[in-house]
Parts: C-alpha cells; structure tokens; sequence
C-alpha cells in the first residue's frame, strides 16, 4: 500500500507548509500493535486489545503533547478521573447491537476483536493500515467472545507535521451472517469516540466546546454539527491551549447524527441515537432543527453494508466557526477508500 508522491506534488507540499521539510511517517508492528511514528517521534500506536476493543493509544499531537486521557492504559497519572475505563484513546465501538452491549466491558458485554492487518504503509509523507476485527457476542460467563455479529474493515492514515497531527478514520461494517439482519438500538452510548485529557475538560478551566452551529459546552450535546472542536489546555503545556477536532465526511452513513460529546471529557459522534438525546438536550436554535432522521437505531438488511469516515485533527490553539469549515470543506473532498 506505500504510495510515491510525484515530484510536483512533493514541490507543491513543499511550498504549502512554508519551505519547511516535510514530516516522514514511518511504522513499526510489534506482537501487539502497530506503532506510527513523524521524524522518529512516536505519534500513535494502534493497540490490537485494550479492554475489550482495538484502540488508537496515546495520541500525540502539536509539540509531542499526549492528547488524550492516560486512564485506564495507564493508572499512574495523577489528577486524572478513573470513570467509564471503556473510555480509552480513540475507539468505535457502540450500545446496543441486536440487543447486547459492544460499548461498555465487562460480564455480558460484546467485543470487538482484531484478527489481522491487511495492509501497512511503512514509511511516507502519510502512513495507512488497514485491519480487520470481528464483533464478537459475550458468551454466558462474560469471560469470552462467542459467534461474530459483525465484520469490520477500519483504515486509519496518519499525516501532518509539527503543527497538527491529522488522523483519518474508516470503517465498513458487515453482517458477520451474510443472510443475517443486525440491528442498531435507539442509545446514546456510542460510537466515534475519543477522551480528552483531564486538562481539556469542558468543566475544567479553560476547557471548551464548540461546534459548526455555534453551540458552546454543554449546548453540543445532542445536536447535530458538521464538526465539533474540544479544545483547551493540556499536560505539561503550560498556557498555551490545544485542540481536538472531529469533523464527519459528508458520505458517512447519517453524518447528520447526534454527538455524544460531554464537558467530562467524552467525546464521540452516534450515528443511531435519537430519543436518549431529544429530550434532554439543551433548548439553543440548533435544537428547534427537526431531527436527522425519523426515528433511532438501524437495520442492517442482509447484503448490506454500513461506511463511516472521520477526520481528527489535533491542533494548536482553538478553532473558530471559519477555521472548522474551511477544513470541512477540504475534507468533505476526500475519497472514501475501502470498499
């Protein structure tokens, strides 16, 4: 899968960042996962298990800060809430699937299992790897997986330079059953998702919330947005403030669904939710909007497949409603890629 720039693209990417050399990506796989690295430095590792899913664990961004929470990967940190230890780096994972939970761990909960690497870039200006995992159903004891529910294809490519690190997120979900009909619930507790550092907290000083509508805080919740940046200061960084912006493709299967995203530091965009949200969100004029679509949850019908695609960008300082559509704008312009 490595892809070779043309020397005009090299020139024109060149000149875009300024003359200043172009980042190198290059990975590394281990027994366990995939580590991602920008001029030496690791930038993420994709973790074939953590809990009960695959994650993306640490993140690092702008400056070689870690922007996402330590818990519960690591315990040691100090200041840091030990809540939700489901809520690890950046995952997808969702509620409520023909009935059984893939989103939080424990006894009775589904999981979400690697099963191989399909393709990894070693080195470029961009990286991509490619995985397979399979939904499996908890089995009667909560301590393994049983019979596959779904099949999922993710691809994540890794680019960017010293200012912002950029992580495009893809996934086609799949009935594990070819003949089977998998359905979706009515939850909030899903899908897309990522937790900030305790510092970026949208309760904690500092911390805050916006998304393309203009909602601030706790007036994201619930609404539907083209993107929402969470952004505010982060360990070690002293005053200056960070961002984590997650934008959704246009083509993504209901890109117009509800965001999930909390002042507590979780951060995720439902494709399915609807009455866990509409009754309690908050009453701004994104709200007065008719909802995306008539009623929660989805069918998946036999043969049929579900595509999402997200973009993440970890940044300096905050966005501002200009800022995040101009970089909407530009990614609504990619290629969806797996098929």
């Amino acid at each position: 899968m490595q892809r070779t720039l043309s020397l005009l693209q090299l020139i024109f990417l060149w000149i875009a960042f300024g003359g200043a050399a172009l980042a190198q990506f290059t990975t590394s796989q281990k027994a366990d996962r995939i580590d991602v690295m920008r001029d030496g430095k690791l930038v993420t590792s994709y973790l074939f298990r953590s809990g009960t899913k695959p994650v993306l664990w640490p993140i690092n961004g702008p400056d070689g800060h870690k922007m996402t929470r330590s818990y519960p990967m690591d315990d040691t940190v100090p200041n840091e809430a030990h809540d939700h230890p489901h809520h690890r780096g950046l995952w997808m994972t969702f509620g409520e699937v023909d009935q059984k939970d893939w989103w939080a761990e424990g006894k009775d909960k589904g999981q979400v299992e690697h099963q191989k690497v399909v393709l990894c870039d070693s080195q470029g200006t961009s990286v991509s790897l490619v995985a397979e995992h399979e939904w499996k159903k908890p089995s009667s004891d909560g301590q393994d997986a049983s019979g596959a529910v779904l099949k999922e294809t993710c691809r994540y490519t890794v680019s960017g330079n010293d200012d912002e690190t950029i992580i495009d997120c893809e996934y086609i979900w799949k009935a594990a059953d070819p003949k089977a009909t998998v359905h979706f619930g009515d939850t909030k507790e899903g899908m897309f998702a990522i937790r900030v550092p305790e510092t970026m907290r949208g309760d904690k000083p500092g911390g805050q919330l916006l998304n393309s509508l203009g909602d601030q805080q706790g007036d994201v919740w619930g609404k539907s947005a083209k993107w929402v940046d969470y952004s505010g200061p982060v360990p070690n960084g002293g005053d200056k403030l960070y961002g984590i912006a997650i934008l959704v493709h246009p083509k993504s299967f209901h890109a117009d669904g509800l965001w999930h995203a909390r002042t507590y530091g979780l951060f995720a965009h439902n494709a399915f939710g609807i009455k866990d949200f509409l009754g309690n969100r908050t009453k701004t004029k994104s709200a007065e909007l008719a909802p995306p679509y008539p009623a929660g949850g989805y069918s998946l019908a036999p043969g049929e497949s579900l595509h999402f695609m997200y973009r993440v960008v970890f940044h300096r300082n905050r966005w501002d409603i200009k800022t995040g559509d101009g970089y909407w704008s530009e990614f609504s312009q990619v290629p969806m890629m797996l098929k």
